[in-house]
């Protein structure tokens, strides 16, 4: 079975090393790193050896800014994964690591580890509080979740100390799916999407329509050299796209009979066997006419 892992690491916030800072930060969390020189002095900031914000000391003007200052001082307001790196400042030699940490994305009904791992006292007891508040029935500083669901979602808090905690989001998704109203003849879309990626990587998955045994749908196929996308040879009714896929699995059936109506499945399969399957409803309808009626009146 896969298992993600979720891992905090109980460190200071900040930890000092000579002309280096360390952060560790949460997603939409804001950093402040200091350059310390004088605040009228010309100033550069690099992002993994990337210019990202040069200030004039006299003119006090900026140029490639993508962050904000105050004197000396770079501030990164809420942080994303790719804001992680090494800041450093050239007038000073200042050097700041900074570590964004996002909790795992997972699918319904797969396994989690959830780590709180405490350098140099692997064996202290923690208390891990669930999202809801409650206790945790294990003091261990790795916990096992087993075929997770919404329930498991949300932000889980390692407790070693009332002054000493982390957290860590779990995000759970589904496949999302709406049911379709068409009109005879028309090309309809049926939906199948996760609402955002998930850490698991997609391996396989179809359509299917056990009221509709000749029409061939796609299959999802995930290749190293083509990445996830659909294959089908038989285009005649259902049509997708053809490009690299990520999050959105939807097809076209192509126009629309009374015979189409009825229930589609979508299934998509994860790797480590986690396999996930929505339905969608078709109605459809005769087309309108068009025609107008008249109303003669006295």
């Amino acid at each position: 079975m896969f298992i993600c892992k979720g891992i905090l690491r109980i460190l200071a916030l900040c930890i000092w090393c000579g002309k280096c800072d360390v952060f560790y930060k949460q997603i939409g969390d804001e950093v402040s790193m200091k350059c310390g020189v004088d605040s009228n002095s010309n100033i550069e900031w690099k992002l993994n050896d990337v210019l990202v914000l040069t200030i004039d000391g006299r003119r006090g003007t900026r140029r490639r800014g993508i962050t904000s200052v105050s004197g000396d001082i770079l501030k990164v307001p809420r942080l994303e994964t790719r804001d992680s790196g090494n800041y450093f400042c050239r007038q000073s030699g200042k050097e700041h690591i900074v570590h964004v940490v996002s909790g795992p994305v997972l699918v319904q009904s797969s396994d989690a580890e959830l780590h709180c791992d405490i350098t140099g006292d692997p064996n202290k007891e923690v208390q891990w509080l669930r999202p809801n508040g409650q206790k945790y029935n294990e003091n261990n500083q790795v916990i096992h979740l087993k075929s997770v669901t919404s329930n498991e979602a949300g932000q889980w808090t390692c407790l070693v100390k009332d002054d000493l905690k982390l957290s860590v989001t779990l995000t759970v998704v589904g496949l999302q799916t709406t049911a379709v109203n068409a009109s005879k003849g028309d090309d309809i879309e049926l939906s199948c999407s996760l609402p955002q990626s998930v850490f698991q990587r997609v391996v396989g998955g179809t359509w299917k329509a056990n009221h509709l045994p000749k029409v061939s749908f796609p299959t999802l196929t995930n290749t190293p050299n083509e990445g996830l996308h659909w294959s089908c040879e038989d285009l005649s009714k259902v049509n997708f796209t053809t490009g690299q896929l990520s999050t959105n699995f939807d097809v076209t059936l192509k126009n629309v009979q009374s015979s189409d109506e009825g229930t589609f499945v979508c299934t998509v399969e994860f790797e480590g066997g986690v396999r996930l399957s929505v339905e969608t409803t078709l109605r459809v309808v005769d087309k309108p006419s068009g025609k107008i009626k008249q109303h003669c009146t006295a």
